[in-house]
């Protein structure tokens, strides 16, 4: 892992709107990241971005998406209509160019930098509301309060959940699956206005009912901030708890007890069902053993305090025998994925249509993988962000001078990536082992068209 305070030379918000008038600089200037550096020093680094993003407007409509200089990379992104966030990491700089050895191993791909930004932003309107509808005199603190702690969290190393930014699903046998199902039916019904948006069992998502995009970065929201504190308190405590057998609440962190604790709920923006606007509603997460469940209720609602007690009763001692039944699933699910592991074939594949990612290296978001080479890793990184390199149909080998090969394949908006180091094998001994692997992963998804 890559310590992002070792990389991350700055991150910051601008509006020049707010700050039009000669004088008023630091008033475009809604966050900066470290606090630390002068006024002067942010006015400077603002103001050449400003300068960038204005000059690119006499060349192309489409927004400005990077700058690199000797020493600095820095990703741009629109999120909003005239606001505009910049991550800038130091890069290494020789006289003379290098290809191999340590110096390069280390760079940040611009597709890493561009999707935290892009994280960033959707975590932060999903939980705080658009740019543009906070007042003025409050964006300042919004934007400190929320980004402050988010980036200070974020691992920004070349790793596989950052080159490739998917959903890990857990496949349960039909049974498992129906009884989940039948869970959440039963649950709705019983209390309609509780609606269930996702079900997690450890870091793999078995049920979804939002929107895509909703559910990638509540997703990464689940597995990259609430759940690691949540494992965290549970290893600190211990042996099972009763609390954790049977139940409780984990969104207020400290739980539902009392009315003044529904005071404290989560309040998210998703997107309606009909797509064409947000609507906020009431953010509701309970955890049982490994299972996670989330819910939304609208704000109209008069929260009550027997409801969720009710609703504690309710959910607790089913959910319990659902996550211990799933738990002997993934035991086996486990057995198989370690021997992936150790092939020494990797494979990685993504569909982009419901962002399902599967891997021979398993990430956790505590512990991210190293057994990619990140050279690997760079070139996955290239075919994966220029979509036209592999189109609909297409299939892609690559050799690095250390022996690595890397094939690429894309059939229907999925990819699949295999890696393989042999210094012995040939083009066809390559594509054939390719062919190999994907009927034997992915089950005949990948098919050309007649």
């Amino acid at each position: 892992m890559i310590d992002i305070k070792n990389k991350i030379n700055s991150f910051f918000i601008f509006n020049s709107n707010f700050g039009p008038k000669e004088g008023e600089e630091l008033k475009r200037i809604l966050f900066f990241h470290p606090n630390q550096v002068t006024p002067d020093a942010q006015k400077m680094q603002v103001g050449l971005c400003e300068a960038v993003v204005k000059f690119m407007t006499t060349f192309s409509s489409q927004p400005c998406e990077a700058l690199q200089t000797q020493t600095k990379r820095y990703i741009f992104y629109q999120p909003e209509k005239s606001y505009w966030m910049v991550l800038v990491v130091r890069i290494p700089y020789a006289t003379k160019s290098v290809t191999t050895g340590g110096e390069t191993k280390d760079v940040i791909e611009p597709s890493v930098m561009y999707d935290l930004l892009v994280s960033a932003y959707k975590i932060f309107r999903m939980f705080i509301g658009p740019f543009k509808n906070i007042p003025n005199e409050e964006i300042y603190s919004k934007c400190e309060q929320f980004f402050t702690p988010y980036i200070m969290s974020r691992n920004i190393a070349n790793n596989i959940s950052n080159i490739i930014q998917g959903i890990n699903y857990l496949p349960l046998e039909k049974n498992s699956f129906f009884k989940v199902m039948c869970f959440i039916d039963l649950l709705e019904i019983n209390y309609p206005e509780f609606k269930c948006i996702s079900f997690v069992y450890n870091d793999q998502l078995i049920w979804n009912g939002l929107a895509t995009n909703d559910m990638l970065t509540l997703y990464q929201y689940l597995v990259q901030t609430l759940l690691p504190k949540q494992v965290e308190k549970e290893i600190q405590g211990g042996a099972v708890t009763a609390a954790q057998r049977h139940g409780r609440f984990i969104s207020p962190s400290d739980g539902i007890r009392t009315a003044e604790d529904l005071q404290k709920l989560h309040k998210v923006y998703l997107m309606r069902e009909d797509d064409t606007e947000t609507k906020q509603y009431y953010l509701v997460i309970y955890r049982t053993l490994s299972a996670t469940i989330c819910f939304t209720v609208d704000v109209n609602t008069n929260l009550n305090i027997d409801n969720f007690r009710a609703l504690d009763a309710f959910i607790g001692p089913q959910l319990s025998t659902i996550a211990s039944s799933i738990s002997e699933q993934c035991t086996l699910h486990a057995l198989q994925n370690a021997q992936l592991a150790n092939s020494e074939h990797k494979f990685i594949y993504f569909n982009r249509l419901n962002l399902a990612y599967k891997t021979s290296t398993p990430v956790s978001s505590l512990t991210p993988s190293t057994a990619i080479k990140p050279e690997v890793l760079s070139i996955i990184a290239g075919i994966h962000s220029d979509r036209k390199s592999l189109g609909n149909y297409g299939e892609v080998i690559i050799k690095t001078p250390d022996e690595y090969w890397i094939a690429g394949k894309s059939s229907n908006d999925r990819e699949f990536y295999v890696i393989i180091q042999d210094k012995n094998a040939n083009l066809k001994d390559i594509a054939d082992e390719v062919k190999r692997m994907c009927e034997d992963q992915m089950k005949g998804i990948f098919f050309y068209p007649m």
